[in-house]
């Protein structure tokens, strides 16, 4: 074989490179043998736990009263002011059908919003006041804050010819959502005013 300068350098970077696959391999077998060693020698973590357990026995000797007390110490839980644990976040979300039944319901919340009609308005006072009448023609006086209808509308506003009701729905996705329904005196009882 002929060796010329370029085939030097090659025959000079295939040596190298034997030398570094050599030192990796070498490397490599080292830590192998290392890791084996440190599975094979546990010794040093049984005479570790072995000490933990010769202190415990030398302070319960030297302390019996300590120990003693604690073992006699009561441990008492009140669960004033904590949520229940076992009980699910998603039952606070979810409405149970049982607990619609078992509230009272006003005569006020009977009918739908749109079935009562608006007979008559006490505005002008610090606490306005409004008269309805369900379709059975039963009359009931309403104020700020009263629930009106099934859907558990409440009256948010009474002005001199208007009760505000909001409505409030939850979305499939779960927020909420306020419709506000205007209820509307009729055009005839308006137009009556008392004569002097």
């Amino acid at each position: 074989m002929i060796v010329t300068k370029e085939n030097k350098g090659i025959l000079h970077r295939i040596r190298s490179l034997r030398a570094g696959v050599f030192l990796a391999v070498l490397a490599a077998g080292a830590m192998c043998t290392g890791c084996l060693g440190e599975e094979d020698d546990q010794s040093y973590r049984i005479v570790r736990k072995a000490s933990k357990k010769r202190r415990a026995q030398a302070q319960a000797q030297a302390n019996p009263d300590a120990n003693a007390s604690d073992k006699d110490a009561v441990f008492s839980y009140s669960p004033i002011g904590k949520r229940d644990p076992f009980k699910s976040y998603i039952s606070v979300l979810v409405k149970d059908p049982d607990s619609a039944k078992n509230k009272e319901t006003s005569p006020t919340e009977e009918y739908e919003l749109d079935q009562y009609q608006l007979t008559g308005l006490l505005s002008g006072t610090s606490q306005p006041r409004a008269l309805v009448s369900d379709p059975k023609g039963v009359g009931h006086v309403i104020k700020i804050g009263t629930r009106l209808g099934r859907n558990g509308g409440r009256v948010t506003r009474i002005s001199n010819n208007t009760v505000e009701v909001i409505e409030e729905f939850r979305a499939p996705t779960g927020e909420r959502i306020r419709v506000p329904i205007t209820i509307e005196l009729p055009r005839e009882e308006i137009t009556l005013k008392a004569r002097p």
